[in-house]
């Protein structure tokens, strides 16, 4: 286990290509995100995606989201449609998640077996450099155990995970209190939104010129 400093503003890309290696050989990070701190793995590699299961102690019937780079990796993950190409366009990279179908590539462990995924853009120059430097989505979860305490800094990580099960850290300090990010169901008519955050659900519902459920 390795924590590095890094800047939100402007991290170092040798930082990010370290990161990213440890990604690619199927290993763990923290790192910072627009809402919390979040444990990274490959979501198309389901042994680190079982890694991530395990060190949060999270049941398995609960999905996992991923970080992707742009609309062409979405639409690489899952099957969009035209309200997810409008909120993509309005609210991404942003605090945002967009569930739809997904497609095969997709491992049905980190779905826990359901047929759709949630995908999202953070808008942290650390993610983003970080979906530049590799060719597949990275997960998202808080790095925090299952049902614990979000992270808004590395201290408050260490309470909750072992983090010798980690081999790397980005930190970034300590992060902004904000909510998290707003979840909204695209495989389904009309959308369901699954939780609010700093995007209301009124803003979702102009975009998409429709009502949405709750």
């Amino acid at each position: 286990m390795e924590i590095i400093k890094i800047g939100l503003k402007n991290p170092d890309i040798d930082i990010i290509k370290k990161a990213s290696e440890i990604l690619m050989s199927g290993g763990l990070i923290i790192y910072p995100t627009d809402t919390a701190y979040g444990l990274g793995a490959n979501a198309l590699d389901e042994m680190a995606v079982k890694k991530v299961y395990d060190v949060k102690g999270r049941d398995f019937s609960k999905p996992t989201h991923v970080v992707v780079t742009d609309w062409k990796m979405i639409n690489q993950l899952t099957f969009t449609n035209k309200a997810s190409k409008l909120l993509y366009e309005k609210f991404l990279p942003g605090l945002l998640t967009i569930i739809l179908p997904k497609k095969k590539i997709v491992p049905d462990t980190l779905t826990s077996g359901f047929p759709t995924i949630g995908v999202r853009i953070p808008n942290n120059q650390v993610t983003k450099a970080l979906s530049n430097h590799l060719s597949f989505p990275y997960t998202t979860p808080s790095a925090n155990k299952s049902g614990g305490k979000t992270p808004y800094s590395v201290e408050e990580v260490a309470k909750e995970l072992e983090l010798e099960k980690i081999d790397l850290i980005l930190d970034a300090g300590k992060l902004p209190t904000v909510l998290p990010s707003t979840m909204i169901d695209l495989s389904v008519s009309p959308p369901k939104l699954f939780r609010e955050g700093q995007i209301k659900k009124v803003e979702l519902e102009k975009i998409l010129g429709m009502s949405i459920s709750t």
